[in-house]
């Protein structure tokens, strides 16, 4: 316990820290969201949230964590998604561009690491669904998807840094309660160099003149390390959880990705093109602020969460928990075509608005 708690405030004050390194350095170099007629922000807004977050795991992960096979090459990808995600922050990369380095990265944790999803749990009440030869590619198909459903959320201040913290801190309980022995300090660091960036992105700290984002940098570092934990914490003899659990820990960002590919589909548009047609969207338009937006979205999702963690503990069975999904974005899909017809919210802008 006092290791964890170490652990969060050394990873806190070291993204303290960097912030008020890296913040004129992006300012100078251009690393910046401009505000324009889809971003409402005041002034130039450094995007180095990520950044911040990265240097600083990167750093403490030297003095706080023991390094084996499998954190090493976690700490190789998120270096070359980082590296991807502030390219496209600082200049537009192409969307196929960006799922080609996102496959890559997906291949280097399955091939590399040798982590993948080998069993789907008895979702269909037929027994344990093993993936055998198929696993890997459902694996990388995993990861491309979690990288780009958190991605997606970055669209409110603090929206993707909570929704990450819900599905960290939802594991660490879930790793509590579990016989297993599981070390949380990488989980007690991420929680910490969150917090600290909340502390700025919301524009708490001076009246919001240090205010920053995460960017795509950030938002992509936090798909990958969810889907990177959620696989090792929910697969083998020494998993916390079932797999299917780990489907409730992400259900809004999954759900939110698929609807608007699906709906973006149905209206003849390509499901890589960007428009404001996202559940925080959705609420803008109904009169709600950024952060009623934010606060609306979290406590959603960590009602999925929270139902998670409940139905491991009580052993709902993995049948029920896959169709009370798959009834759950139904109805989504129904709510969000209805405030699709209610609002005329098709427009298609070159780049997904973030504010």
């Amino acid at each position: 316990m006092v290791g964890n708690l170490f652990s969060f405030l050394v990873a806190f004050v070291a993204v303290f820290g960097l912030v008020f390194v890296l913040r004129p350095m992006a300012l100078n170099v251009g690393l910046v969201d401009k505000p324009c007629n889809r971003k409402q922000h005041k002034g130039h807004i450094p995007l180095v949230g990520g950044l911040a977050i990265y240097v600083a795991i990167t750093l403490c992960s030297f003095v706080l964590t023991p390094f084996n096979e499998h954190y090493k090459l976690y700490l190789l990808s998120t270096s070359f998604m980082v590296l991807i995600g502030a390219l496209d922050d600082y200049h537009d990369i192409d969307a196929r561009l960006r799922l080609i380095a996102q496959f890559l990265i997906g291949s280097l944790m399955v091939f590399g690491a040798d982590l993948y999803i080998s069993s789907l749990g008895d979702v269909f009440g037929f027994g344990v669904v093993e993936l055998g030869i198929w696993g890997p590619l459902f694996t990388v198909l995993a990861v491309v998807t979690c990288i780009n459903a958190f991605n997606m959320t970055d669209g409110v201040d603090g929206l993707v840094g909570i929704l990450s913290l819900n599905t960290f801190l939802a594991m660490g309980i879930l790793a509590a309660i579990s016989n297993i022995s599981f070390n949380m300090g990488v989980t007690s660091m991420l929680v910490g160099a969150i917090v600290a960036f909340l502390f700025f992105n919301f524009g708490s700290f001076k009246q919001g003149r240090y205010k920053i984002f995460m960017g795509d940098a950030g938002s992509m570092l936090m798909g990958l390390t969810v889907v990177w934990l959620l696989t090792y914490t929910s697969q083998g003899e020494e998993s916390v959880m079932r797999p299917i659990i780990a489907v409730w820990l992400i259900a809004l960002p999954l759900m939110d990705m698929f609807s608007v590919m699906f709906r973006r589909v149905l209206a003849g548009l390509s499901p890589l093109r960007a428009s404001r047609d996202h559940l925080h969207h959705m609420i803008l338009v109904n009169g709600f602020n950024n952060t009623q937006t934010t606060i609306i979205i979290s406590i959603i999702s960590i009602c999925f969460s929270g139902f998670g963690i409940y139905a491991e503990i009580t052993g709902i069975s993995e049948k029920s928990m896959l169709l009370l999904f798959v009834l759950l974005f139904v109805l989504y899909n129904i709510f969000m075509l209805n405030e699709d017809k209610r609002h005329s919210v098709r427009s298609i802008a070159p780049k997904l608005s973030r504010r």
